[in-house]
């Protein structure tokens, strides 16, 4: 009778309800690289409509494989993802230069293989599966530049302000593939180029743009307002011949502010809606140059404290 009494304290006690532990949402993003080159390979989570060729935005994660991993396996994984859908884009950095300790060095630069972004549905407690394409190689540096002339720290800007900007290579790219690189746009595929605004003329891949740096609270979170900058596209035009698969390079541009001011939000399709903010808002700006493919370069930037010509600042007072 004892030996049963306890079996049945052992039992009883083994029935006790004990606390169930949450249910894990978090995952891992996972999957395989093909390459046909060596070299590390850097991966990026981003919001959807987010990352390469669209505008320089902080990725939500960053996950890397070193070349000699590489070489022994091909895979990579992102780890505690919350559930959501993201872009992912990869890049492989075949000559050795990116540097995710510097804004403008973390890119892909000539001679690197880039992905095509893809999305991604990560699910609660799982995660998800992709696998990445490194097919296409880059041919050009990224639009690394000056402002020509002597500049003060902190340029004032109006409506009829010109800036002389200056392709430069800073000693870190190749100056025979360093320049402002464009050809015409064809932004939704139909092999005719775009012409957005209706002024006759095609549209050019090259985008020069100054962006407002909002202090706290100033702008809603995931938007961003750009104020154009314009040159005289009519001598490239001209090599170009309207066709597509032509593109062109300028070591020297003239640029002047379109002083009407674009406001960039999240869509609920993942893109971009584009509408009109009006007159520049007053405060700091950046001056970033995009081209296709999403190599960019901006002012200023993280290489000022070595670079001078990199750390210039620009401001809006009010346009006049």
């Amino acid at each position: 009778m004892r030996r049963l009494a306890l079996a049945c304290m052992a039992l009883a006690c083994a029935c006790e309800p004990t606390e169930v532990p949450a249910l894990a949402r978090t995952g891992h993003v996972s999957g395989d690289v093909t390459t046909g080159a060596a070299g590390d390979v850097w991966l990026f989570l981003y919001r959807p409509g987010e990352g390469p060729p669209g505008q320089p935005v902080e990725p939500l994660a960053v996950t890397a494989i070193s070349a000699p991993r590489l070489a022994a396996s091909p895979r990579f994984v992102f780890a505690d993802v919350a559930p959501n859908t993201y872009r992912l884009y990869a890049l492989q950095d075949v000559d050795a230069d990116f540097d995710g300790t510097v804004d403008v060095l973390s890119q892909a630069t000539a001679g690197d293989r880039v992905s095509a972004g893809q999305p991604v549905q990560a699910q609660p407690g799982r995660g998800a599966r992709a696998d990445v394409v490194l097919s296409t190689v880059v041919h050009t540096e990224p639009p690394a530049f000056s402002v020509a002339g002597d500049v003060a720290p902190d340029v004032a800007l109006d409506a009829l302000t010109p800036l002389t900007l200056e392709s430069d290579a800073l000693g870190l790219f190749d100056p025979q593939r360093t320049a402002f690189t464009f050809g015409l746009l064809d932004a939704d595929g139909d092999a005719v180029p775009d012409d957005v605004d209706g002024d006759g003329s095609p549209d050019l891949s090259l985008q020069l743009f100054l962006r407002w740096l909002p202090l706290p609270g100033q702008l809603e979170a995931g938007a961003s307002v750009v104020v154009p900058l314009l040159f005289d596209p009519s001598p490239f035009l001209l090599t170009l011949e309207n066709r597509l698969d032509t593109t062109v390079a300028a070591t020297r541009l003239q640029v002047v502010m379109l002083p009407q001011a674009l406001l960039q939000s999240p869509a609920a399709d993942g893109g971009a809606a584009l509408t009109v903010f009006g007159s520049p808002p007053p405060g700091a700006y950046e001056l970033l140059a995009l081209q296709a493919g999403g190599q960019f370069w901006r002012l200023p930037n993280q290489l000022s404290s070595r670079v001078p010509s990199q750390g210039v600042r620009f401001h809006l007072d009010g346009v006049r």
